[in-house]
């Protein structure tokens, strides 16, 4: 057991581990997450929250950064903010599940927000390691902390993906150990958020602040700046004020650091469907269901039933919504839009289908039952399915468990499905199949690449010539 403070063994992790040797597999998942991100940065490029950070950040000066898009560009950390708000916008990102949160909507915008300062000089195997040491700090304070903290109400893609981003830009920058101690002390003051934001625009901005908040933090350390080292695991700490007596702990989590990796004990998951990760199961039961039916209309649907943790069931707190932000945390219309029409894809979220009265109806004849869980240990216990029951006009009733859903690590999309989903996530804003093929090419080869500014370039071609802020 180290006497060192957390902050101490993670900086030192993050200034001194090799910057070559990550394994050939950590690499692609990395350049998958990185193209996965931007498509999903594409599809919230014109979103109601990403349009509010644009026009309150757009005052303070136009900078080298580019918003992918939309043809504009901010100064470095308000380019990051915005990013990372539409990255989030429509719960579209990757996520893991020892950490609960959204890393790659936190590191993507941030990364590429400090390499657009210099992106001659960074290359892609730079950035990518910095996306794998950020990674692994998130992976680290996940098992040190949850689901104790999680369940506490804090939403973690704050509270740790800023820690997780502050580590990555650290890396880029290449600060010192002593630098990178202060970057993630600090980070912990600007990190914050409580999943009673989620079905609010808050809840996205999280993901946008904290990829701000690792940019800031690192200019802060590198000019000399300094903060506490005991902020994870001292008496007043992470791990004693935000998170129960029960949490695993950091001297315990950080065993293997360097030398045992996140990807390959958690996984990294990835979404075909846009909303909260704990609908998935209820959407993949639907469409089960919707195929054993045959196709039943919504009319002929007389109820659904769903069958959900009580702990995952509190943050969905939604029946029949009334906005997009809601939408996503609505089990009853999540799985009722799957069931009736076959799909979930961004465009059952708009408020033209939001005001469709039969699936409105079906939804307030879906109804959502918590359930005492097997443990609150375990996110999405595999162990511990949900189920989801249609009942017919005609009669017919049947049921379907669901333990591992679609995109889940064990049930992986792979990089096929990923380009796919990028490819379709490009069409929904206008990017022309040409442009979109050139940079999946583009962003899938980063490994092989000496800068970032071909990356750049074609970002900055990306988007409509006049971009409407509000």
């Amino acid at each position: 057991m180290s006497s060192l403070p957390a902050i101490t063994r993670l900086a030192d992790f993050v200034a001194h581990h090799p910057h070559h040797g990550h394994k050939p597999a950590h690499v692609d998942r990395a350049c998958d997450a990185f193209l996965d991100t931007l498509g999903c940065i594409f599809l919230g490029h014109d979103a109601p929250v990403t349009r509010s950070a644009l026009a309150a950040c757009t005052p303070w000066g136009e900078g080298p950064a580019p918003i992918p898009g939309t043809r504009q560009s901010l100064p470095a950390p308000w380019a990051a903010l915005v990013g990372g708000a539409a990255a989030h916008a429509y719960d579209l990102d990757d996520y893991t599940l020892i950490a609960n949160d959204h890393p790659s909507a936190v590191l993507v915008p941030a990364l590429l927000s400090q390499a657009a300062l210099t992106p001659d000089r960074v290359s892609g195997t730079a950035i990518l390691d910095a996306y794998l040491i950020g990674l692994e700090v998130i992976f680290r304070a996940g098992d040190a902390v949850n689901m104790g903290h999680y369940n506490r109400g804090w939403h973690t893609t704050s509270t740790l993906d800023s820690l997780g981003a502050s580590a990555a830009v650290a890396r880029l920058m290449g600060l010192s150990s002593d630098e990178t101690a202060a970057a993630l002390s600090m980070t912990t003051s600007m990190g914050s958020g409580f999943v009673s934001q989620f079905g609010t625009m808050a809840k996205p901005l999280h993901a946008g602040l904290s990829a701000k908040a690792g940019l800031l933090s690192c200019a802060l350390a590198r000019t000399g700046a300094r903060a506490s080292p005991r902020v994870l695991d001292g008496p007043v700490s992470l791990s004693t004020i935000m998170s129960p007596d029960t949490i695993k702990g950091f001297n315990s989590a950080l065993e293997g650091l360097g030398a045992i990796w996140g990807l390959d004990r958690f996984g990294l998951g990835a979404k075909l469907y846009p909303s909260c990760g704990y609908t998935h199961r209820c959407i993949d039961g639907a469409l089960s269901l919707r195929q054993s039916l045959g196709a039943p209309a919504p009319d002929d649907i007389v109820s659904l039933d769903l069958s959900l943790p009580d702990f995952h069931l509190a943050i969905l707190p939604f029946g029949v919504p009334n906005s997009r932000d809601e939408a996503l945390f609505s089990a009853p219309w999540c799985a009722a839009v799957a069931l009736a029409t076959g799909q979930c894809t961004s465009f059952d979220f708009t408020p033209d289908a939001l005001a469709r009265p039969d699936i409105r109806a079906l939804t307030s004849r879906t109804r959502a039952t918590p359930r005492k869980p097997k443990t609150t240990s375990i996110n999405l216990d595999p162990d511990d399915p949900d189920t989801v029951t249609a009942t017919l006009s005609d009669g017919r009733r049947m049921s379907v468990q669901v333990d591992l859903w679609t995109g889940a690590p064990g049930r992986d999309l792979g990089r096929t499905g990923l380009a796919e989903k990028f490819m379709e996530n490009c069409k929904t804003v206008g990017i022309s199949t040409e442009q979109a093929a050139e940079l999946t090419q583009q962003i899938l080869a980063m490994s092989a690449s000496d800068s970032m500014t071909e990356v750049f370039g074609s970002l900055s071609e990306i988007g409509p010539v006049q971009t409407s802020v509000l």
